[in-house]
Order: C-alpha cells, then sequence, then structure tokens
C-alpha cells in the first residue's frame, strides 16, 4: 500500500485488513507500506501498528508520487504472489477472498470497482480511460487502473521494467503489458466504499485535466510500441472480464 497522510484511517484499515485478510494468510506474509513523506502523523500510527504488528514493513521515502511509490512497493515484494491496494480505506478487505479462487490458473486477478464511489469527475475520467484502452488495445478489462489486485511476482519482475508511458497510472500500463505479453488476467467484480477522510491523491483535482491529457498521452505511446513488436512473435491475449 502507498500511503501519505493518512492519519485519520490509517489505524482503522490496516486493523480492518488484519482482521479479515491478514490474519489467515501463511507465516511468511508481509505487509509493505511506502510512506510519501507524511506530516499528519500518520508515521507515528504505523510505529504504534508495527509493534503489534510483526509483518508490518514501512518504506520511508520522498514524496514523488503515486507511480513511484507503487514502482518502489513492487520492486520491494519479496513473496511468490503480491497483493496491492490503497490504503484510503475504499475498497473492501474482504473482497480479497473473492479474488485467490482464481490465482493458481491466472497471472493475475484484477479487481475491479463495482459502483464506484467516487467525485462524479473521477468517475467520468475512469470511464474514458477505458474506453479508449479498450479501443486502443481490444482488452476488455472493466476498471483498467484499480488498485486492487492479486499477482504472481515473476510477472511484475518481467513486466514492471518496460513500464515507463504512464506516470500517474502505473497499474493500467502493468495491466496492458501483461496481457500484451500472453499473461493471463481474469477480471472479477469487489465493492467499493466512499472515502471517509480527505480526498484522493492519486489523481488531484488540481491536476485533473493535465494528468489525463499526460495519461492519454501514454496510451498513444504505449500502442504506437506495442504495435511495432507485434511482429516479433508476441503471444496471444488472454483475459477474462467480471
Amino acid at each position: 500500500m502507498p500511503v501519505c497522510n493518512e492519519a485519520d484511517v490509517i489505524r482503522q484499515v490496516l486493523e480492518e485488513w488484519h482482521d479479515e485478510v491478514i490474519r489467515h494468510l501463511p507465516d511468511g506474509t508481509e505487509l509493505i507500506l511506502d510512506d510519501g513523506d507524511s506530516t499528519d502523523g500518520t508515521l507515528d500510527i504505523l510505529g504504534q501498528l508495527g509493534k503489534r504488528f510483526a509483518y508490518l514493513r514501512v518504506i520511508r521515502s520522498k514524496r514523488d508520487g503515486f507511480a513511484a511509490a507503487a514502482r518502489r512497493l513492487y520492486q520491494a515484494a519479496a513473496c511468490p504472489l503480491v497483493f496491492f491496494t490503497d490504503s484510503d480505506g475504499q475498497y473492501v478487505p474482504a473482497e480479497f477472498w473473492k479474488l485467490t479462487p482464481y490465482i493458481d490458473e491466472t497471472d493475475m486477478v484484477h479487481g475491479a470497482k463495482m459502483y464506484r464511489r467516487d467525485p462524479a469527475f473521477r468517475r467520468g475520467a475512469s470511464w474514458a480511460f477505458n474506453r479508449l484502452s479498450r479501443w486502443y488495445f481490444g482488452v476488455a478489462v472493466a476498471d483498467i487502473n484499480s488498485a486492487f489486485r492479486l499477482m504472481h511476482r515473476e510477472m511484475i519482475e518481467d513486466v514492471l521494467p518496460d513500464a515507463r508511458h504512464m506516470p500517474s497510472l502505473l497499474n493500467a500500463e502493468l495491466l496492458l503489458r501483461a496481457v500484451s505479453r500472453g499473461y493471463a488476467i481474469r477480471g472479477v467484480g469487489v465493492a467499493h466504499r466512499p472515502r471517509a477522510y480527505g480526498v484522493s491523491r492519486g489523481l488531484p483535482a488540481r491536476r485533473f485535466l493535465i494528468d489525463c491529457f499526460r495519461a492519454h498521452q501514454g496510451l498513444v505511446r504505449l500502442r504506437r510500441e506495442l504495435r511495432m513488436s507485434e511482429g516479433s512473435g508476441s503471444p496471444a491475449k488472454s483475459v477474462a472480464s467480471p
């Protein structure tokens, strides 16, 4: 989980994840958080929780954006299965168990938000981005940038180094590149809650238009790159939608 200034909710979020998911997982499981220079007491709370939960590991970093934090987290993951999600409490931890039945037969199980509980401008941007992704790449995956996914680490290690075109939407680029390389993706619908405190930092309102423009530029560059490599024997796509 990337985290930055979530003092109002982070204790509740991690306690819910512990109760609903992590205490049921095998020994050796770890939960890694990348803290982007929080200034509201988030780090103090994480320090307290670290005394209770031995599996908790915190990476302290500069505030350099969601994609940079996500990349560090993916690179730090050591377990054979990697689960990625947000720390703001909008995703429901118990929905994790909807993903696990499919992980042995796929490389990524992608949790798509159903009835997304976000402001209208974010829902509209997500709808447009998904439509463009389907048009450009023929990938019928709902909520392509959703931050609720279970993956095999080997796939991440293969795909992540080449992800460079969509710095604001790293998870979307990872999925599109994984599909282009023939990895099997399974989509599963998951619940989504309203944000209880604060505002999203993944796509800030003050940078909304410029980030939308850059996201489209990234899609165009990625499509161009993948089209150029089509003649090199890329494997067939394998996607199952929710």
